[in-house]
């Protein structure tokens, strides 16, 4: 009895020293003061944060948030701000996280930190529609390129040997119009072939031969399937061309009267640029200066400017990338954060994940998320 006992104590004894980690409760994260619920701060940002009439939050960096949320167990209350005073709050420390995109630049890590970045973006300019380039203009580019050009070569050539072809079936079978000297005949043969290429018939000229007209038989058909081909092409090059201008110079952008968001990286570049710039409190409010005319051009994140356009400004504004380069951008926290490291890997985590791209689909921001992370960041990631 006495070792049956011993054996029963011995073996709680193993089990309690050698599971001490189940033993102990994990650490919750808690706020900046200590209490139990985290101060998150937010901004109306579209696409990352999107606040609805409903008062509800949604958007890109909220579904990453909820999911961090959910999975470090994490109790939160979102605050509402400007952007320039989420950066006075991060650098106050009066709330613990801002999950608004920041851009990460040297200069602003100074003051606060930044959690893994998870996606990238440029600068882009908003004006009012067609402002710095007109469709007018644009299509004048297309007809004038070496592309079109070939595409008229081609054409030339075809109408030539075609032309050719025809005046050496026609001109003894139809002398009245391939008859005469070779360059009457050969010219009858060109006009019929470029006028059923440019209105599917021909006036004034028929051809008589059984081979001549098998030949333009084919022709026609030829025509219609090259011409409706080109069309679409056109078209579609006008409509990529009007969605993806060319960039804008930092010169055209000096000359520029522009607007910013006060407190932004937007409003750094806009020193560097130069010229007249005027700096607003949000996005809404730099936009309706330029439906105003008080502005010419809002300089602001690509991909928020391209939500606006497609939305809540369709048909109002237009929207050009700059030659800035590529951003990357992140979450920011205060200095020395306790959850940084925490959240961080969560983000790692969750991006990861097989519903991550899905996620990206649903913004359309696929080609923004790509693996471009900083080798700083990669170290990080491995350790």
């Amino acid at each position: 009895m006495f070792k049956t006992i011993m054996v029963v104590f011995l073996h709680c004894l193993l089990l309690f020293f050698s599971c001490p980690i189940l033993c102990q409760a994990q650490p919750a994260l808690t706020g900046h003061n200590g209490g139990e619920r985290l101060v998150v701060g937010v901004t109306h940002d579209p696409p990352y944060l999107i606040k609805e009439k409903s008062g509800e939050w949604t958007g890109l960096n909220m579904n990453i948030w909820k999911a961090i949320a959910q999975e470090l167990k994490i109790d939160y209350d979102l605050k509402e701000m400007t952007f320039d005073e989420l950066l006075a709050a991060l650098q106050n420390k009066s709330i613990d996280i801002s999950i608004d995109t920041f851009y990460v630049t040297a200069e602003r890590q100074k003051s606060i930190d930044y959690s893994f970045p998870f996606g990238n973006s440029r600068l882009a300019v908003a004006t009012l529609p067609e402002k710095i380039n007109h469709p007018w203009w644009t299509a004048i580019r297309i007809f004038l390129s070496w592309g079109t050009f070939r595409v008229i070569l081609l054409l030339c050539c075809a109408l030539c040997v075609l032309g050719i072809i025809l005046w050496l079936i026609e001109h003894r079978t139809n002398p009245d119009h391939f008859g005469g000297n070779i360059i009457k005949g050969i010219g009858s043969g060109i006009y019929w072939v470029g006028s059923t290429l440019a209105s599917g018939v021909c006036f004034g000229v028929a051809l008589k031969s059984l081979p001549a007209r098998i030949l333009g038989l084919l022709w026609m058909f030829l025509c219609a399937i090259a011409l409706s081909a080109l069309i679409a092409s056109l078209t579609s090059s006008l409509s990529a061309t009007r969605d993806m201008a060319a960039a804008v110079s930092t010169d055209e952008l000096r000359h520029m009267h522009l607007g910013g968001i006060r407190g932004s990286s937007e409003s750094t570049a806009l020193k560097n640029i130069g010229g007249k710039n005027t700096l607003f409190k949000d996005e809404q409010s730099a936009l309706k200066a330029i439906l105003d005319k008080r502005i010419e051009g809002f300089l602001y994140d690509e991909i928020t400017l391209i939500y606006y356009r497609d939305n809540d400004y369709k048909n109002m504004i237009s929207v050009y990338p700059t030659e800035t380069k590529r951003f990357f951008f992140a979450f920011g926290f205060p200095k020395n954060s306790r959850i940084r490291s925490k959240v961080d890997y969560a983000i790692l985590d969750y991006i990861e994940k097989p519903e991550w791209p899905l996620v990206l689909q649903r913004y359309g921001l696929e080609e923004n998320f790509e693996e471009r992370t900083p080798h700083s960041f990669r170290q990080r990631r491995r350790r």
